[in-house]
């Protein structure tokens, strides 16, 4: 292989001249004539245009060059070595390496949590970044910089091959002394006054506030969030109404000033898909975590 005119086969020479002070040493570590290692010690010497190597009485010794090139080609030397003896893992366990993921907080919250916990298991050299949703996250998805996106339906765009992932309902989100929290109708529900999200591209709005907003009824919004997780934060103390994923109920249920009730309104569960970086096709140890991540969605 030639890099910027060099023969790199010259530094694995250099290297061995370097070590033994010996053209017969240095030739027979590499299984070649004294003559072809000469030849390429002239090469290296013409490339780098200066002596590099020579004898003094009946040793060689480096030139001042050559002491400094000396440290940097047994570095180049380890590294190419060590890059000739790596192969494609067939598994993810001795696997180093990092994925990103464009996700909401609420899939990070309830999903790629049970990713790293299992990888923590099988796999505990991959590192998992969540990126969220911008136009720069999905241009970089779309170059292949990104590894995998998750998101509903209305986030993909054409082409994207998708898979479903895992399903989720939604509960509704009162402050205990709230006096519908009990006996919550319809026109309670769309009465109260409304804590939302806005944070995906275009109009923002996530899987409930665009069915929401397709009710054609009069909503009263009092608080739009770029978070899921933070919803329940602005009840407590209100007559707000927040309706959040059921997976998510978990991660509050413990406050004592909140309680969750089935939406007296049927409302249209959630789909959340799953779309590889199409080079990812071509990455045997990408398609191994996206099955994985297959894996933990049907188990979820």
């Amino acid at each position: 292989m030639h890099l910027e005119k060099l023969d790199l086969n010259l530094l694995v020479a250099v290297d061995a001249l370097m070590r033994h002070r010996s053209v017969t040493a240095a030739a027979a570590e590499l299984h070649i004539s004294q003559s072809a290692l000469s030849s390429a010690l002239r090469r290296a010497r013409s490339h780098f245009g200066d002596e590099i190597l020579f004898y003094n009485g009946q040793s060689m010794v480096p030139t001042a060059f050559g002491t400094q090139l000396e440290s940097d080609v047994r570095d180049v030397i380890v590294q190419l070595r060590a890059l000739s003896l790596r192969r494609a893992q067939h598994d993810l366990s001795q696997l180093e390496r990092r994925f990103t993921v464009i996700a909401s907080d609420y899939v990070a919250a309830v999903y790629v949590s049970e990713l790293c916990k299992r990888l923590a298991t099988l796999a505990p050299g991959i590192l998992i970044s969540v990126v969220p949703f911008t136009e720069d996250a999905m241009d970089r998805f779309k170059r292949g910089a990104i590894d995998f996106l998750i998101g509903p339906s209305f986030a993909m765009e054409d082409g994207f091959v998708r898979e479903d992932l895992y399903y989720d309902t939604f509960k509704c989100v009162l402050w205990r002394n709230n006096p519908r929290a009990n006996d919550m109708s319809a026109e309670d529900f769309f009465a109260s006054p409304q804590v939302v999200t806005e944070f995906f591209l275009d109009d923002g709005k996530s899987h409930f506030e665009r069915w929401l907003h397709g009710q054609d009824r009069p909503v009263k919004i009092v608080a739009s969030l770029p978070s899921f997780v933070v919803l329940p934060h602005y009840i407590a103390g209100t007559e707000n109404v927040a309706t959040i994923h059921n997976r998510l109920v978990p991660h509050f249920e413990n406050n004592p000033d909140l309680v969750f009730v089935d939406p007296p309104v049927p409302v249209p569960p959630l789909t959340e898909h799953l779309v590889s970086n199409r080079r990812n096709r071509h990455d045997a140890d990408a398609s191994r975590l996206r099955d994985l991540m297959l894996e933990i969605g049907r188990d979820m």
